[in-house]
């Protein structure tokens, strides 16, 4: 299974670095004299921010101007230069709070999201942590019960009224706790998008911690993260709602080209797609308006009747039974280089922020590309970046946890993508605890408890991380995964995992959104050895794909 080979890669990656996180010396100090003091204020006295310092504002324009976009060759599209000295700042004056505080602690997980969740419920156990999982009866997270890393799994069919779900989901717990003996519950979580408001709608009704539901909502609703941003007096894109045939022309006459057609509420980029005219907007819109609906089924209301669910179509692993609006949004197209910047908050403070460069995206698609991190774009557009994530989630009114805020510096300065109520997928977590040390599980998992997260951050980045998926060149099966055996042992390598079963349909680029077939994470004590390293293993891959 592909689920079980990632599993014992991150668990072997997990205790590498554990290894490297209790042998490093941490240097804390404050920082006194930063170059912004909306920045400052933002910052307030707690949070941490993980940045590259010397890295001039000509340079970074040299670099990101030769950056290729990939269109399916060899290339990794970032010449990284050295930079020499990494930052942080922050206030250490705290002891950071002990693993051990979550030993003990009952945890209601709402949905395991695809097999790749798994090493979350496992690093939850090995924390202590009593885990309830509440999901649809097919989910794979069942024979985790059988495993005894999950405690107890409550099967509840998640494809019905929102309230209806709501009810039998407590109930459901209730029942788990009592045959466990439990006679309290901790918190709510969850690691997977889609179910982020069914999270909040259950610890808010048994008095947990947790984000405002019209926070959440309105983080989940890209239309409405706008409106908000707008009232806040932020920075934000031009914008238009698509929610009939009839508004396609409206919003091309109000936002020009080029631009970008995308669902308002959606996962994994599906539906974001760049156009240059109304012949591309009008071939996108049918396109994007057909997949959804082949895509989602049953009706499950949450907030209205445009809310659908979706199920994934990995056999069934994936069991979702979410909430997805059929709405679209027409905004326009930002230049610059994209960036991640993943935050930690604790009532309201931050205590940890971090900016990871993101590659150019295949487009039209905006299918990912790679990453690396510690970022190499000039100290100030990193605060700026920062301060902007900081600043969307406040005005959303998002309070406590881990969020994963997209964004982009443009010509005209920082602009927020979307904010995720939510840890980032994919090889987020382990490129923050390989670059930072910082455990994003473990620090959500605190504050969905009602631990104050209080990550301890060095001053230097522990490694340099780059990591990049693999795409289909062409479009044809793929006949095996042994491509990847030469480079899955190597001790650079976090890990080089299979992301499709062999026997997969994958698409090309030519042919459409192309199918990411591997995912590679690599570790080096520079950025420019990290992406060279991950350049070359790419250029050694011979994906059968037939």
């Amino acid at each position: 299974m592909i689920a079980s080979s990632r599993s014992q890669i991150c668990r072997s990656t997990r205790n590498t670095e554990k290894s490297i996180v209790s042998s490093r010396k941490v240097n804390a100090f404050n920082v006194t004299n930063p170059s912004s003091a909306s920045f400052r204020h933002s910052l307030r006295s707690g949070c941490v921010l993980a940045q590259h310092s010397s890295f001039s504002q000509k340079t970074a324009h040299g670099l990101h101007s030769s950056v290729r976009t990939w269109r399916g060759s060899s290339v990794v599209p970032l010449a990284a230069v050295q930079v020499e000295t990494p930052v942080v700042s922050g206030d250490f004056s705290s002891t950071p709070t002990s693993s051990a505080t979550l030993n003990g602690k009952v945890v209601v997980f709402v949905m395991g999201g695809p097999p790749s969740k798994r090493p979350i419920f496992e690093r939850a156990k090995e924390l202590g942590v009593k885990i309830i999982v509440v999901d649809n009866p097919d989910s794979w997270v069942a024979g985790l019960e059988k495993e005894k890393i999950v405690d107890k799994f409550v099967p509840i069919d998640l494809f019905d009224d929102v309230d209806v779900v709501v009810a039998n989901c407590l109930d459901g717990v209730r029942r788990a706790a009592a045959a466990l003996q439990i006679s309290q519950l901790d918190g709510f979580t969850t690691y997977w998008e889609v179910a982020v408001p069914l999270t909040c709608r259950l610890a808010e009704k048994m008095g947990l911690p947790h984000n405002p539901v019209m926070s959440v909502d309105n983080s989940r609703d890209k239309y409405a993260t706008r409106s908000v941003m707008e009232k806040a007096g932020l920075p934000t894109l031009k914008h238009f709602k698509i929610e009939f045939p009839e508004d396609v022309d409206k919003a091309a006459d109000y936002i020009g080209f080029p631009a970008v057609i995308k669902p308002t509420s959606c996962v994994l980029s599906l539906g974001v797609t760049r156009v240059d005219n109304r012949e591309e907007l009008y071939t996108a819109y049918k396109k994007v308006t057909d997949d959804m609906r082949n895509m989602f089924g049953k009706n499950m209301s949450l907030s209205d009747s445009s809310m659908m669910s979706i199920e994934d179509a990995d056999d069934g692993e994936c069991s979702a039974g979410s909430w997805i609006k059929q709405v679209l949004m027409m905004e326009e197209y930002l230049d610059g280089p994209e960036v991640d910047v993943d935050l930690i908050l604790s009532n309201g403070v931050p205590v940890f922020g971090a900016v990871t460069d993101n590659w150019p995206t295949f487009e039209p698609y905006f299918q990912e590309t790679g990453s690396n991190c510690p970022s190499i774009l000039p100290r100030n557009q990193q605060e700026e970046l920062l301060d902007l994530g900081i600043k969307s989630c406040h005005a959303l009114g998002l309070r406590m946890g881990v969020f994963h805020v997209e964004a982009k510096y443009t010509s005209r300065g920082a602009r927020l993508l979307e904010v995720n109520p939510r840890m980032g997928g994919g090889e987020v977590r382990d490129t923050i605890l390989t670059a930072w040390g910082v455990d994003m599980i473990e620090e959500h998992l605190k504050a969905c408890v009602g631990i104050p997260p209080q990550p301890n951050v060095p001053k230097q980045p522990l490694k340099c991380v780059a990591g990049y998926t693999v795409n289909a060149k062409v479009s044809g099966v793929l006949q095996h995964n042994k491509y990847l055996e030469g480079w899955q042992d190597h001790p650079d390598v976090l890990y080089a995992v299979p992301l499709v079963k062999p026997g997969t349909q994958c698409v090309g680029f030519k042919d459409g959104l192309p199918t990411g077939v591997s995912l590679l994470l690599v570790a080096k004590p520079s950025v420019q050895e990290a992406i060279d390293f991950c350049k070359a293993i790419e250029e050694s891959l011979d994906v059968p794909i037939v």
